[in-house]
């Protein structure tokens, strides 16, 4: 936004000069007599004319953009005025949390304000506090800590956020976020069966709709996996009407159309999962979007949505731009590894426009 108001700042400018200028110019006289009489007349008035211009040009484009504009500037006022009464409003709290630093509820909703407000380092901050005050027996507490972590740096599963996601179960068994993370981190482990148990607990209690698909999915995926490898599925996979249930679809939606380049085409032996992911290039955490395919079916054309969201309320409706990835996974995993093959490109909703192309043609160190 202060990028388009310099320019247009510049460019009114511009036609100010343009306009003003040529009355501002001494006008060509041949006599004195002239000059002194009907030439001083009319310098006058090209002043008053250029003042007038300078005056009323300004106003009049600024009337004509603010009637014209498709540019919502109530809601404009609006952001800004919440965001004014949120910032009043954490302060208030961090002041009472400075005065009693043992409110433990206090720190909690602290997290859960930065978390939503993309404050991930504070975030931490406010959980860890928590964490320390009930000396980690607080899942609430254990989980925002977990969860502020990898949305701060996605590697932290196999450490720290890994670790705190299975103290939480071993609290708190069914609880919802620390499953699906529990989840994640178990799939980034490699222990796929845990990855899949987790996520059945998940899946049993009734999930959002938008959710529901995007579990089934992978629950069947994994079955799959599990299957292929010869290892029998310990519990047998959701219901097919389940998995016919279509998931809710998004406002937003990315074509994406993904290809192999000739060179690592003689790379790939086999059939390889192809995992096409949205993920904010702005911050970490798990991708917006995802949807997995296999290699046998390139070149292919994806439609990423809101309803392919790994956490409903993260999705690529929920940012302006993202960076889409086609990866082929050697390992088999969802989490990128070393020798993986992808490809990626940014999209901008609003200006992007027609398919995304991505060809994979680059490799994982």
């Amino acid at each position: 936004m202060t990028a388009f108001i310099v320019v247009c700042v510049a460019m009114l400018l511009a036609a100010l000069l343009w306009m003003v200028l040529p009355l501002l110019r001494a006008p060509r006289v041949d006599t004195v007599e002239s000059e002194s009489t009907e030439v001083s007349t009319y310098r006058a008035e090209r002043r008053y004319s250029s003042v007038a211009v300078a005056i009323l040009l300004p106003i009049l484009a600024i009337a004509m953009y603010g009637h014209l504009s498709n540019w919502d500037w109530k809601a404009v006022q609006l952001d800004s005025s919440k965001a004014m009464d949120m910032e009043k409003a954490l302060g208030g709290l961090e002041a009472k949390l400075a005065q009693n630093p043992n409110n433990l509820e206090g720190w909690i909703m602290l997290g859960r304000s930065y978390t939503a407000m993309g404050r991930y380092p504070r975030a931490v901050d406010a959980y860890q506090q928590a964490y320390d005050l009930t000396q980690g027996q607080n899942v609430e507490a254990v989980v925002g800590l977990g969860e502020a972590l990898v949305l701060t740096d996605e590697a932290s599963l196999t450490g720290r956020a890994g670790k705190l996601f299975e103290s939480a179960l071993t609290l708190a068994p069914t609880h919802p976020k620390a499953l699906w993370y529990g989840s994640i981190a178990s799939l980034r482990a490699g222990d796929l069966r845990q990855g899949r148990d987790r996520l059945q607990l998940l899946m049993a209690q009734n999930p959002p709709e938008e959710l529901r698909g995007v579990l089934e999915r992978q629950i069947q995926d994994l079955n799959e996996q599990l299957n292929e490898g010869g290892q029998a599925a310990a519990t047998p996979p959701a219901s097919a009407a389940a998995s016919a249930a279509p998931a809710a679809a998004g406002s937003r939606a990315i074509q994406v159309s993904v290809s192999l380049s000739p060179q690592l085409k003689q790379q790939v032996s086999g059939t390889l999962p192809l995992f096409v992911l949205a993920r904010d290039p702005a911050a970490g955490g798990p991708p917006l979007a995802v949807k997995r395919h296999s290699s046998t079916e390139l070149p292919l054309s994806v439609t990423l949505t809101e309803s392919d969201a790994m956490i409903p309320s993260r999705s690529i409706a929920t940012v302006p731009k993202v960076v889409v990835v086609a990866r082929l996974s050697r390992s088999g995993a969802p989490q990128q590894q070393s020798g993986d093959l992808y490809g990626e490109a940014d999209y901008e909703f609003g200006k992007s426009s027609g398919p995304l192309t991505i060809v994979i043609d680059r490799v994982v160190p």
